[in-house]
């Protein structure tokens, strides 16, 4: 359908706005430690090039824009979608500098271009689809930034080596039975769907703001969804078969549903439940 299409003007300046939307000031509640999505590279591509914004150096919320010629066949999913992450030929043909960092030193999002994001959307013909717009677009942009706030925090997998020390040296003092026992303050790590919640969350605030109709696509859609996967849980044997809210047979529902839920009884302090460790004792 966009085997031959090239990037137009408001498809590059389309990101643009999706770029300077998160670093808006009222999105600060949410992005609170800037420097944690001051390095994102994003990047969208065409049949013809691959298209890099990259972080302006000591000028935060700047980018300037890199082209990158390619021979690809790019397929659909990566042009009607947007991923933290990028596909793996996609991320051979970028710049050493940045395919051998980390993904927590430069982070990168990516996805389809406007007009092939809606297009391919539109394909699709799903039921109150809520992802066929210009605003749509620009959330999406969004979330993607989330999903990289939320992983610079790094709190879904025992990454801090100083705690995990700690851990391993009170085990080995407890299996020796010493008279001492040792403090400790134990937390577990989350599960990696909590990333998808806070990614959907900050859409939706976003879409609150400055994305309205976008916000109004996205309740007609979880209205309906879930109204489907109640009837569904209904019909369940839990204890042979997963949940429809199991996150990991879908996080996308998980945090459609426990998103919405947070963000009305906690409009203005749910980043800080998430980002807050479960501690144990």
């Amino acid at each position: 359908m966009f085997k031959n299409y090239l990037a137009t003007k408001t498809d590059l300046e389309t990101i643009e706005e999706g770029l300077k939307a998160a670093w808006r000031p009222e999105l600060n509640f949410v992005f609170r430690k800037k420097e944690l999505i001051g390095s994102i590279i994003v990047v969208s591509y065409d049949s013809k090039y691959i298209y890099l914004w990259i972080p302006v150096r000591n000028k935060p919320g700047n980018y300037f824009l890199r082209k990158i010629s390619h021979s690809l066949s790019i397929p659909p999913e990566y042009h009607y979608a947007w991923y933290a992450g990028l596909w793996e030929k996609i991320e051979e043909l970028l710049p050493a500098s940045i395919k051998k960092a980390s993904r927590f030193a430069v982070p990168r999002i990516g996805g389809g271009l406007l007009t092939s994001f809606i297009g391919l959307q539109k394909s699709f013909r799903t039921r109150n689809n809520p992802y066929t717009t210009r605003e749509s677009y620009l959330a999406t942009i969004i979330h993607e930034f989330g999903h990289i706030y939320w992983s610079q925090h790094r709190l879904w997998w025992c990454s801090d080596k100083k705690e995990n020390l700690q851990c391993l040296k009170t085990a080995i003092q407890l299996y020796r039975k010493q008279r001492k026992t040792p403090k400790i303050h134990l937390w577990i790590p989350c599960i990696e769907g909590i990333s998808e919640l806070f990614a959907s969350c900050t859409e939706y605030c976003a879409s609150e703001l400055f994305w309205p109709r976008h916000k109004r696509n996205l309740d007609l859609f979880a209205q309906n969804w879930l109204e489907k996967l109640t009837s569904d849980e209904k019909k369940k044997d839990l204890d042979k078969e997963d949940s429809v809210l199991e996150p990991s047979r879908d996080p996308h529902t998980f945090a459609m549903v426990y998103g919405k839920i947070l963000i009305t009884y906690y409009p203005r302090t749910w980043f800080k439940i998430l980002f807050t460790r479960p501690k144990i004792f």
